[in-house]
């Protein structure tokens, strides 16, 4: 397989853009509309030190977390999704469910979250490479990084294991998961779906800080730090209590 970054999209019109942290571009100023980690992006790190680390950012909608590891001297590669469609959508049967609409929304805007991306990695001058693919199957061609992160990623995926499994291949020391989380021990997972409400249909699980340090210790890594942190969403009005995970490999590849 000859592996194939993304070529860096010529993104001229802003109004083009959906950028779904906010952040501060040269010459635009603040840009954003769900999270807001500016004031918190060393807790949502965990304290994690990037400086001359390869690192992997899973799941980079519009790049922030790219970019502020760049910033603290590592080297990057942003993966997302191919396409808005390939997003693990609920699959609501009730008839008042447009599963066709929602698609179609994810398409539209997810191509406008690349679009920020490249826009605001043109006017930062980043040098971080991006490859879009399947987050089940990650190409080993992408080679090994030092550190891969999970930025409120995994409550979106039917599969998380699956995906932090395939992710956690490409690791030769650290993982960092950041996520909301239930701050018990056992290791449990809330299924999110209402088939009543039918409110959010690409958000599948809420899961137990204990349920994340199991996943890792089968996939061979360790929790050597686990920290709290409040992460203001002002598209919810309020922040959100978030835990991080620091994982260090102690066996092989899996």
């Amino acid at each position: 397989m000859i592996l194939r970054f993304e070529t860096p999209r010529n993104v001229p019109d802003i109004a083009e853009c959906a950028f779904y942290h906010y952040m501060d571009l040269p010459g635009i100023g603040e840009v954003g509309d769900h999270w807001d980690l500016r004031r918190s992006i060393e807790e949502y790190f965990g304290g994690f030190d990037f400086k001359g680390k390869r690192a992997l950012d899973v799941g980079a909608a519009s790049g922030y977390l790219t970019f502020e590891m760049e910033k603290r001297g590592a080297s990057v590669v942003s993966f997302d999704l191919s396409d808005g469609g390939d997003w693990d959508c609920v699959p609501f049967a009730h008839p008042d469910f447009d599963a066709q609409k929602l698609v179609g929304d994810l398409r539209w805007h997810i191509n406008r979250i690349k679009n920020a991306y490249w826009y605001a990695h043109r006017v930062l001058g980043s040098k971080a490479q991006a490859y879009y693919g399947d987050i089940y199957s990650f190409p080993a061609e992408l080679g090994s990084f030092d550190v891969v992160v999970f930025g409120m990623v995994l409550p979106h995926l039917r599969d998380p294991f699956r995906a932090l499994q395939s992710a956690s291949r490409l690791s030769s020391e650290w993982l960092v998961i950041t996520q909301q989380c239930l701050q018990r021990s056992e290791p449990v997972c809330l299924f999110q779906p209402d088939p009543e409400t039918r409110a959010d249909a690409i958000t599948w699980w809420m899961m137990s800080e204990g349920c994340i340090d199991h996943m890792l210790r089968v996939l061979g890594f360790e929790v050597v730090s686990l920290t709290h942190a409040m992460h203001d969403c002002p598209i919810r009005k309020h922040a959100e209590d978030c835990t991080t995970f620091i994982a260090r490999r102690v066996f092989g590849s899996v």
